[in-house]
Parts: structure tokens; C-alpha cells; sequence
């Protein structure tokens, strides 16, 4: 794992509030990091430059798996009669976030082409 939750609470951070529960951080940081690393790329000390967008991807991925869904009713009132629904969260939103955030982190490192070549 290349990024934990010392890294992302610390560094990551920076003293604002966690996206994530540190409790479940793990967790979304693996599915980040399998997401992201579709070469299986075995680096023994990840740059920080990674581990950042490792904590920026898990961070989409947890509001996506925790997002109402489309239609999820958010809220209702009786006395006016009236309720809001979800739009929910777009899957080819989050697949275009998720690049963004890789090329921002990555473009122009040397780990560039192991992580961004593919279209991620």
C-alpha cells in the first residue's frame, strides 16, 4: 500500500477535516491504488506525488460509493408535499475525475507513462 492513513491525515490533509473516516481509509486507498496501478508497478518507496494522488482518488471513490443514488430520495416534506431526489453520481464523471486527477499528479514524473499511458 503506498498510501496510509498517517500519510493522508498528515500530508495530505494538511489539518483540514478527513473525507474519509481514517477507520475506512485503508480500504479506499487499496481501491484507489488498484485502480490507478493497472501495471501492477512495484515501487518499494512511493514519491510523495503518488501517495497524493492515491488520497485524491480515494477520496472520489468514497463519495461515489457513499453517494445517494440517482432518484434516492434526500429529502421530504409533509406539510408542503414536497420531496427532492438524488441526480446520483455519474459513473463517466467519476472515470473523467479520477483522470484528471492521475495527469494532474502524474504528468511529467517518471512514472507518467506506467500510470497515465493507458487512459487513466
Amino acid at each position: 500500500m503506498w498510501a496510509d492513513a498517517q500519510f493522508y491525515e498528515n500530508d495530505y490533509l494538511l489539518g483540514r477535516p478527513p473525507a474519509i473516516p481514517l477507520a475506512e481509509f485503508l480500504y479506499w486507498s487499496r481501491a484507489a491504488e488498484a485502480l490507478i496501478n493497472w501495471r501492477r508497478v512495484t515501487l518499494a518507496d512511493a514519491p510523495d506525488y503518488l501517495k497524493i494522488c492515491i488520497c485524491e482518488v480515494a477520496e472520489m471513490l468514497y463519495h461515489a460509493g457513499n453517494a445517494p443514488k440517482p432518484g434516492e430520495l434526500v429529502s421530504e416534506s409533509n406539510a408542503s408535499y414536497s420531496w427532492k431526489a438524488q441526480g446520483g453520481y455519474e459513473a463517466g464523471d467519476l472515470q473523467g475525475n479520477i483522470e484528471s486527477a492521475v495527469r494532474k499528479h502524474l504528468a511529467g514524473t517518471e512514472l507518467h507513462n506506467e500510470f497515465v499511458s493507458r487512459g487513466v
